[in-house]
């Protein structure tokens, strides 16, 4: 299914968001907002449910992500409201589809700006591109975009059409909260691990690497910076070095997300990304510095 052009779709719809009826304190706001989301959402836990409601599979799955489900119907319907959200995020555990939680989309025009209900509108971030480009590496995570921007619709984000995007990890805790765009507990949700608390965002990105995300992110690499093939064949090496690592790691007698754990696999991606950067020429090593899955 071809979407086409971020730019192009965003000019066919006005939106206008459904506003509350009251003004209650924000935590209230949230909390009701939530509430409404996730009783709506329940019944998408089966997959099945969600595909009959028009619910279909876009892009790639994200190592802090998962799949993204998008209804087109929803998305140019001009409403914005906590029980239709337009996207409906899952990942795949031992075979069986689970929804983590659910996304809204804005298609919103020049000077337009998400609304700041039920969280601010620095809790929204955009995307300028074509779904499909969108689903396959989010604008955030190339080198040298600056996230506070694309997080807000701040300052001169909102002089050209686009999409607004708001997640809302609706049944999995996220660390960075529930509105954050990345959800880093899920690589050990994937391995039925339980998230220890505090945990770094390193230490999940290298264990994500056990659940195959090395490709995401020397896709992540190569959007950034120009990767000759020689280039290309050592950052290759240097991921699979990582994961072997973090294998050796799992198979650890009493690994389960301990301190020491957790500081292993942290040291693991540290190590990594000092081999990337080893392998970089001058040219290129500012650029890597950069780049946000780091």
């Amino acid at each position: 299914m071809r979407c086409g052009f971020i730019l192009s779709l965003a000019t066919l719809a006005c939106v206008h968001p459904a506003m509350p009826q009251a003004s209650p304190a924000r935590d209230e706001q949230v909390s009701a907002f939530i509430e409404t989301a996730r009783a709506a959402s329940e019944k998408y836990r089966d997959r099945s449910v969600a595909i009959a409601d028009g619910y279909r599979k876009i892009g790639t799955d994200f190592p802090g992500m998962g799949e993204h489900w998008i209804n087109i119907g929803l998305l140019f319907d001009g409403k914005f409201e906590a029980a239709h959200p337009e996207v409906l995020t899952y990942v795949v555990v031992s075979g069986r589809p689970r929804l983590l939680g659910v996304a809204y989309i804005l298609p919103l025009l020049k000077g337009e700006a998400p609304p700041d209900w039920p969280v601010a509108k620095e809790k929204w971030h955009d995307h300028y591109r074509t779904i499909e480009d969108e689903t396959e590496l989010p604008r955030h995570q190339l080198a040298g975009h600056d996230h506070a921007m694309d997080m807000g619709a701040m300052s001169n984000a909102n002089d050209e059409p686009r999409m607004a995007m708001l997640h809302a990890w609706l049944w999995l805790d996220n660390p960075d909260g529930i509105f954050a765009a990345d959800n880093w507990a899920l690589p050990w949700y994937r391995l039925g691990i339980p998230a220890p608390s505090h945990a770094p965002d390193t230490a999940a990105k290298a264990l994500a690497l056990a659940t195959g995300a090395s490709e995401y992110f020397t896709a992540s690499i190569g959007a950034s910076v120009s990767l000759t093939p020689a280039w290309q064949k050592k950052i290759d090496a240097a991921f699979a070095r990582s994961r072997a690592t973090v294998d050796t790691l799992l198979k650890r007698d009493g690994f389960a997300a301990t301190p020491d754990g957790v500081n292993d696999l942290s040291s693991a991606w540290t190590e990594l990304w000092k081999n990337i950067d080893a392998s970089a020429d001058s040219k290129n090593r500012p650029a890597l510095q950069h780049v946000p899955i780091r």
